[in-house]
């Protein structure tokens, strides 16, 4: 059992062995201990999660946090610049699966590219995440609504910034420079 004290990645594979468990009734057995038969590892495991630095459920409440935080600074900023958009929640009450943080509803300009949706993303771009962001997220966007901006609030490899021809830029922060749509009304 000392094994254990790795965390919750290594309570994973005790957990499995001890108990014979599917990857759902792991995942379940890990957010609620009590469904651990064998109450010392139960216990033990229990304490892995509590302390686990990388994996746990108290870290993905903390990085659940921190990444609607940063949802709610982008929201601020596009209202600050009176840029009209609709939230992840909005999408998919319009029945969208897949959806960015924002669409805008007129798109913009950014670095001389036309920008329909941005993602906010609290944490450092590193080529393995954005590897995965791309596959999962960016390009299901870029599909449906256009092309699309990017912002890694805590930075990002500059050698991952090489789509912006296809269409996904990348960005550290909110743009300043930012080109609107200006539409003439006609006097009456």
């Amino acid at each position: 059992m000392a094994a254990l004290v790795g965390g919750c990645s290594r309570s994973h594979g005790v957990l499995h062995e001890e108990e014979g468990a599917s990857k759902t009734l792991l995942s379940s057995m890990l957010n609620d201990t009590s469904q651990v038969a064998d109450r010392v590892l139960s216990a033990q495991v229990f304490q892995c999660t509590l302390h686990d630095c990388c994996y746990g459920p108290l870290v993905d409440s903390v990085k659940h946090s921190i990444g609607h935080e940063y949802e709610v600074i982008l929201q601020d900023r596009l209202k600050e610049r009176n840029l009209a958009f609709l939230d992840e929640e909005e999408l998919r009450k319009k029945g969208y699966d897949k959806t960015p943080d924002v669409l805008l509803e007129i798109p913009i300009a950014v670095d001389d590219q036309v920008i329909h949706w941005i993602e906010s993303k609290a944490s450092f771009g590193d080529e393995t995440s954005h590897k995965t962001y791309l596959q999962d997220q960016f390009w299901s966007y870029w599909n449906r609504f256009g092309p699309g901006l990017v912002i890694y609030w805590f930075g990002f490899v500059e050698e991952l910034d090489c789509n912006r021809a296809r269409g996904i830029l990348l960005r550290s922060s909110f743009p300043e420079e930012i080109v609107t749509m200006q539409f003439d009304v006609p006097p009456e």
